[in-house]
């Protein structure tokens, strides 16, 4: 049978509000990588490069449930990741490690341990000097709103 759109938006809001996963006491944990890589379901996190410059730290979203809907435009069922105070906003500091580019970011758990996704930015940013900064897009996790009979 094809699950009801009631279903579909249950499933992501579990996602969401779930403890073990986006929905966790501890913080979740976005970090850039300033080396090219490609987004998978199985991508290795360890095999990341994570941007050095100085400033940079992870910035976490607020820990436990995250936000869910069902986007009106792509019908896709959503979980967006709550943004921390200042936003998705990555800035340098010094001069430190740059130049270096930064194409994309990737989602993990509280320990970086465990991969919950990743994405690659439009176009890669270049950081060179002092004072520099850019924002992320909003964190979302889209899924698919029909499933097989």
């Amino acid at each position: 049978m094809t699950p009801s759109t009631a279903l579909q938006l249950q499933i992501a809001t579990l996602i969401a509000d779930d403890t073990t996963t986006l929905g966790s006491a501890t913080a979740l944990k976005v970090h850039l990588a300033k080396a090219p890589f490609t987004p998978a379901p199985n991508l290795d996190p360890t095999t990341l490069v994570p941007a050095d410059f100085t400033g940079y730290a992870a910035l976490s979203p607020p820990s436990g449930s995250q936000l869910v809907y069902q986007d009106p435009i792509t019908g896709l069922f959503t979980v967006e990741l709550k943004e921390p105070a200042g936003g998705w906003h990555f800035q340098t500091t010094a001069i430190t490690n740059l130049p270096q580019n930064i194409y994309g970011w990737w989602v993990t758990d509280n320990t970086s341990a465990t991969l919950y996704g990743s994405g690659l930015l439009d176009t890669p940013v270049p950081l060179t000097a002092s004072g520099q900064g850019f924002d992320l897009p909003t964190l979302i996790f889209a899924f698919l709103n029909q499933s097989p009979q």
